[in-house]
């Protein structure tokens, strides 16, 4: 991995966002603090539209909160760009570079040396199995294998955090269970501070070291939850009587609070 991986701390203080559309205002967080600790992995859910890629979007210094700081590594960061490490829900390859060029052509955006990120694109591939299609254009890979190809270029990236947003949502089932499993053995060995988003529960049990649990828009912080589950984590932790129950009570209140909000 590169030395020159930032600290990865990340706050979030007080973050309030508002859109004006057609004359009308329209408030989407409602004063979010959170925080995600050095190495630590920690999850947003909430329903559709609660204001999870917003957030991405302020955190990524696209847009500017109307109130609240956020911080990286000790440093505020409240409208840089430049400062996290981005997955999307899409791969985002570019189709005319080749995999290992679509991976050492961010590094080298992002002030990494050319030979020593193309050096780092070539040693990930052959880690994770991909080293035959190094030379490949992404539309011969499968979805799966295009979504590890995105997933190495954020993991490689200098930055402390990596924000990924849904990036398994457009794969199936099977498929998806796979790059569960394979993103957490890979980020067990790196333990970057990653802040992921999903709509799933099952998803967020099984990968997160605690979840924010967001409202319906305005977004607020309903519950932060603790996810007791050892690591290495266990590929059937979905099988144990505490997940199953930890489920149960996020469902419910994801329920309540929907019912309330009229959704």
């Amino acid at each position: 991995m590169n030395d020159s991986v930032a600290p990865g701390k990340l706050v979030l203080a007080g973050i309030r966002k508002r859109y004006v559309r057609e004359g009308r205002l329209y408030p989407v967080l409602d004063g979010i603090s959170l925080t995600v600790g050095e190495g630590e992995f920690v999850t947003l859910l909430g329903p559709s539209g609660s204001g999870k890629s917003t957030l991405f979007r302020l955190i990524g210094g696209v847009e500017r909160p109307d109130e609240g700081r956020i911080s990286i590594g000790g440093k505020e960061t409240t409208g840089r760009r430049g400062q996290i490490s981005y997955m999307p829900q899409q791969a985002s390859l570019f189709p005319w570079l080749s995999v290992a060029a679509n991976i050492s052509s961010a590094l080298v955006t992002a002030g990494i040396e050319r030979r020593r990120a193309a050096a780092l694109a070539e040693e990930w591939l052959e880690r994770i199995g991909l080293g035959d299609v190094a030379g490949a254009y992404p539309h011969v890979l499968s979805g799966g294998m295009q979504q590890r190809v995105s997933f190495l270029r954020a993991l490689l990236m200098p930055r402390g955090v990596m924000c990924l947003d849904e990036p398994f949502a457009a794969l199936d089932a099977l498929t998806r269970a796979e790059m569960q499993t394979w993103l957490l053995r890979l980020w067990e060995e790196e333990r970057r501070s990653v802040l992921f988003v999903t709509h799933s529960i099952e998803e967020a049990l099984t990968l997160s070291d605690r979840i924010y649990v967001l409202s319906p828009a305005p977004a607020r912080v309903l519950r932060e939850i603790e996810v007791p589950f050892a690591r290495p984590r266990r590929a059937d932790v979905w099988t144990e009587p505490d997940f199953v129950e930890l489920k149960q009570e996020v469902l419910g209140l994801l329920a309540r609070r929907g019912a309330a909000h009229g959704v």
